[in-house]
């Protein structure tokens, strides 16, 4: 009986131990409060300390790009060079990501790290090179010839019956020829393989006018011309649009158009497929095609002096001016809108935009400024240069008739 009532002591012990430990108690309401209370505690810290990380990685990433805006650089040391592979007078230009070297004998399409990718032998004595995106052509003016070409290579060629003045090319690879005869000129277009379209425009100097210069939209529907003609006697302009989609049941396929007396525009170009600038010798002026029907004036940019060249790109352009001795850069955006203004303290040879840069360079001489019109650098760079585009913050390719070279500025 003793051990019985011993046993059922002990088995109520361990039962009470196995609650104890498997079965904790409800906390009271204040101890509720004060465990909800600590969580919250340690979750705002948790977030505090997240805040506080984030904000110093932001002000790092400010103060870094603070000082690498107002970073003036006065030495460039080369990272890599190759030597010339073609004819030392060759000429360059902007195709895609990389660069178009083109001469009188051939034409090689190199990616941004100088290699080639493909190249293309031809023979002209005059080769003028119109590119649009990632599709361009090549001409040889006052001959018959012309090539259309791609970043996978030459797609198409073209020989014509009459004499090439001008080209244009769009971003699928369309191509317009303005081409010579004896009292009239035509425009005729091709695709990109260079068969022959159902499309041409014949122009009169005492009637229509003379092309002084066109461009394509890069879809290829618009086309964009600045024209000078006769006017009882006197040497007038305007600038004409003609679009081959909404403009079939007009006349020509003219959409409209704007004159301009005695002011010449011997550049015009398609920003985007919206937007056109028309470059004069004393004003440039923006058109929009949002409505490609209806042809509108947006912006009247008038020059402040001589006007010694022209930059654009798809949201700003650039004009350089010779005031009282000096040349002077102004950039506007797409309305017309100063936003930069600069002095390009030496005669140069080559100026354009390249990436968020602006470069201006002789054969010699180097100048970058950035966005704000602030110099990056200024220099002199070994080689006879053709061509320079900026790859990063400090980073430039240089072509030349030496070769190619990659340089860091410092």
């Amino acid at each position: 009986m003793g051990n019985y009532q011993e046993n059922s002591r002990e088995s109520k012990k361990r039962e009470l131990r196995r609650r104890v430990v498997s079965e904790p108690p409800e906390p009271s309401g204040q101890e509720w409060e004060e465990m909800q209370a600590e969580v919250r505690r340690y979750r705002l810290r948790r977030l505090c300390i997240g805040a506080a990380a984030l904000g110093c990685a932001l002000l790092a990433f400010l103060l870094w790009t603070f000082f690498s805006s107002r970073a003036h650089y006065e030495t460039a040391q080369v990272v890599w060079e190759k030597e010339a592979a073609g004819e030392s007078a060759s000429q360059y230009a902007d195709l895609g990501a990389g660069v178009l070297q083109y001469g009188t004998d051939g034409m090689s399409y190199l990616d941004a790290s100088g290699e080639t990718v493909w190249n293309y032998g031809y023979s002209m004595r005059n080769p003028s090179v119109a590119i649009n995106g990632e599709y361009g052509a090549v001409a040889d003016l006052r001959s018959q010839d012309a090539y259309i070409f791609s970043l996978e290579g030459v797609q198409g060629t073209v020989r014509t019956n009459l004499p090439i003045l001008n080209l244009t090319v769009s971003a699928h690879g369309v191509l317009a020829l303005v081409l010579d005869e004896t009292d009239a000129n035509y425009i005729d277009f091709y695709d990109r393989t260079g068969i022959k379209l159902d499309i041409s425009i014949r122009t009169a100097l005492a009637g229509e006018g003379y092309p002084l210069d066109l461009s394509l939209s890069p879809t290829g529907t618009g086309l964009a011309v600045s024209i000078v003609y006769m006017d009882q006697g006197s040497l007038q302009s305007r600038v004409a649009f003609y679009n081959f989609d909404v403009g079939k049941n007009e006349a020509d396929r003219v959409v409209g158009y704007f004159r301009y007396g005695e002011t010449l525009f011997p550049e015009v170009r398609y920003l985007t497929d919206q937007l056109v600038c028309a470059f004069g010798d004393s004003q440039a002026v923006l058109y929009s095609l949002e409505n490609p029907a209806q042809p509108q004036l947006v912006a009247e940019i008038p020059c402040a002096g001589e006007v010694q060249s022209v930059l654009a790109r798809e949201d700003a352009i650039g004009i350089v001016t010779e005031e009282n001795g000096s040349l002077r850069l102004r950039v506007y955006n797409t309305a017309g809108k100063e936003t930069m203004s600069a002095e390009i303290p030496f005669r140069y040879t080559y100026g354009e935009f390249s990436g968020d840069y602006l470069v201006f360079y002789n054969e010699a001489e180097c100048l970058v400024l950035d966005a704000h019109g602030k110099e990056k650098f200024r220099g002199a760079l070994e080689g006879t240069i053709r061509k320079i585009c900026v790859r990063s913050r400090r980073t430039l390719l240089l072509f030349s008739n030496q070769g190619q070279k990659e340089i860091r500025l410092k």
